[in-house]
């Protein structure tokens, strides 16, 4: 038998709960603005004089539904403040409770941003405020119940509580910025703990400055929230290519002091010891010692060598030079391959939307058929139509999640970290373009490429060669200073009359004479590399500018695309609505309705394809020029 206190739900009762869901599904996909009471009759299929009365206006209707979500809350509190919770429970079930809310409704903390961005004096504002005033006393009270129990100084509850609310809004933060799927499931099991053993110990202050920390390590823990520069600086620090560029710079540093060590006086030391097995003739060589000991220390300094110990440390300086320029060129390249990867990761997330988007449209119009159906106003064949059409956009979207996966990929090889490293994107497709004058453009690339100065430098250094080469033909003039050392002893280290010391100097004059050509055949082969330089590098200062004219071109002309795709998108959208209005009805074909759809995927599709070619091109023109 029924009791007679249990309240009876009416019909009435029933569509006011309809239309508060739908109302609060509304705002959680397209924000509170998007609330309409045209658009909640529509997805309820119900009149307009229906809906206003259960609600008299647009702000009652919002009103309503915040109050309802505020009810859910209440519950919760209702059931955590009976006998047996201690406050680590507490804490732990609203935490675990707002966060699997909000992964149930990945909309909502886009939704409640907007709220609090919405204007002081707004409706919207005023709710929130209110909402919040009222949720942090509930919390407060619940705290202080727990505070005399569990030992909490009575200062320290409101701390506890201020605490408590800035776990619930940074997970409403983290679930906009990183998706609340990335935020560890034990994180609030661990906050609750921290807070309220915290606050037992009296270390509540203390732990309000802690726990910025724990939060920030928690999100860190999740993801790696990469934007444009920080993608950018991550894989100037570990792509392997960038990492192989530096080492080589080195290597030529350590070929600059390789040639400085001619310019310095060369030091050597020589010692020698022989015994005699087989003694010569002494009437001819005379006596000989059976152990002979000599040594010497020598000293030796180029004076003049035609100009071929300058012309090696000019290269030595210009191989240093060049490497640098080779590191530049190795930098610029992995930017912009960083930068190009990083919008075409966007794209493919852009893309997952817009392809989500149709697919969630042809379903919504299955759903409408399949109504008009039981009515008996669609026929069969028009439901099976539908479902083809679902069927044919579920690829679609398939193929664009698994692109940007593929994406994702791409960017961490270029970052050089392990591809299981779970990585967001915070950047976006919209970029600002910065035209210039062409020749402005072209002097600006050839002042700052990396690769023209770097060609600049090899010229110098087959001009250098042929001095080099050339000294040949010139005299080789050193100095050179030893202090030599004789003995000799029957057995046994010379005694002071077996052995002598002699020191000598001089110069030493070398005049090349004659040496088959090879002087002149090496000096020719430098020059034809100087030449062979010049042309390289007069090509390549040609290829530069054939570079910035295309990718100038190339970001007009998205750019162009760009500006004419701008309305596009929201003209489509006004279309497919109006055809679906009509078409519910019975002024449209369902021929129209997918038209609609088909052209709003299309505007969407090419407006998100204008913005990533447009940023493309602009990240390919910064490289052309050398930024």
């Amino acid at each position: 038998m029924k009791s007679k206190n249990t309240p009876k739900i009416t019909k009435g009762d029933m569509t006011r709960r309809r239309i508060l869901e739908a109302t609060a599904k509304l705002m959680f996909e397209n924000g509170p603005d998007a609330v309409s009471m045209r658009e909640i009759s529509a997805r309820l299929k119900i009149t307009k004089p229906v809906l206003y009365y259960y609600f008299k206006d647009k702000d009652e209707l919002i009103k309503a539904t915040f109050e309802e979500g505020a009810r859910h809350f209440n519950e919760l509190l209702d059931e955590i403040n009976k006998p047996g919770f201690t406050l680590e429970q507490k804490l732990t079930s609203i935490f675990s409770n707002r966060l699997a809310f909000i992964k149930q409704h990945p909309e909502i903390p886009k939704c409640a941003l907007k709220i609090m961005a919405s204007p002081e004096d707004g409706i919207l504002n005023t709710l929130a405020i209110e909402s919040k005033r009222r949720n942090r006393k509930d919390l407060l009270e619940m705290v202080k119940a727990c505070a005399e129990k569990e030992g909490i100084a009575h200062a320290d509850t409101e701390l506890v509580t201020h605490m408590t609310s800035a776990v619930i809004e940074h997970f409403m933060i983290e679930g906009k910025e990183i998706g609340a799927d990335k935020i560890p499931s034990t994180l609030p099991q661990r906050l609750a703990k921290l807070i309220a053993r915290g606050a037992r110990a009296a270390r509540a202050a203390a732990l309000a400055m802690a726990l910025p920390a724990l939060l920030a390590a928690g999100a860190q823990a999740a993801s790696l929230d990469l934007t444009l520069d920080g993608a950018v600086n991550v894989a100037l620090k570990n792509n392997a290519t960038v990492i192989t560029a530096e080492e080589t710079s080195r290597i030529y540093k350590e070929q600059v002091n390789e040639y400085w060590g001619t310019v310095f006086p060369q030091v050597s030391a020589s010692m020698t010891y022989s015994r005699y097995l087989a003694k010569p003739n002494k009437d001819i060589l005379g006596s000989k010692p059976n152990n002979l000991y000599s040594g010497s220390l020598d000293v030796s300094q180029v004076v003049w060598a035609g100009g071929k110990v300058s012309s090696a440390i000019k290269m030595a300086k210009t191989y240093e030079k060049a490497s640098g320029e080779q590191l530049k060129t190795a930098q610029n390249g992995i930017a912009k391959a960083v930068k190009q990867t990083y919008y075409a990761v966007l794209l493919a997330k852009e893309m997952t939307g817009i392809q989500k988007e149709n697919l969630d449209l042809a379903k919504q119009h299955l759903a409408t058929i399949e109504a008009q159906y039981k009515q008996g106003i669609a026929s069969d064949l028009a439901v099976l139509r539908q479902k083809v059409e679902v069927s044919n956009n579920e690829p679609a979207l398939t193929q664009a999640q698994n692109l940007y996966e593929e994406g994702l990929i791409d960017l961490k090889n270029l970052l050089g970290i392990d591809p299981e490293t779970e990585i967001s994107l915070s950047g976006n497709l919209g970029c600002q373009i910065s035209g210039g004058d062409m020749n402005g453009l072209y002097q600006k690339a050839l002042a700052a490429r990396p690769e023209y100065r770097n060609q600049k430098y090899q010229l110098d250094l087959y001009e250098q060669n042929i001095k080099i080469e050339r000294a040949g033909h010139f005299p080789y003039l050193s100095a050179f200073a030893s202090r030599q050392y004789y003995g000799g002893s029957a057995s046994g280290w010379p005694v002071d009359d077996d052995r002598t010391w002699t020191t000598v100097a001089g110069l030493k004059l070398s005049l090349p004479i004659f040496a088959g050509g090879s002087v002149t055949s090496r000096t020719e082969q430098a020059r034809l590399q100087a030449d062979i330089a010049r042309t390289n590098l007069a090509e390549l200062e040609r290829k530069i500018k054939i570079e910035v004219k295309k990718a100038w071109l190339s970001l007009g002309e998205a750019s162009e695309r760009l500006a004419s795709q701008s309305t596009a998108v929201e003209q489509a959208r006004k279309a497919l609505s109006a055809t679906e209005v009509r078409f519910r009805n019975g002024l449209a074909s369902q021929l129209e309705l997918n038209d609609a759809s088909l052209a709003l995927n299309k505007s969407q599709t090419l407006y998100t394809q204008a913005q990533h070619d447009t940023c493309s091109a602009k990240a390919e023109l910064d490289w052309t020029v050398g930024n």
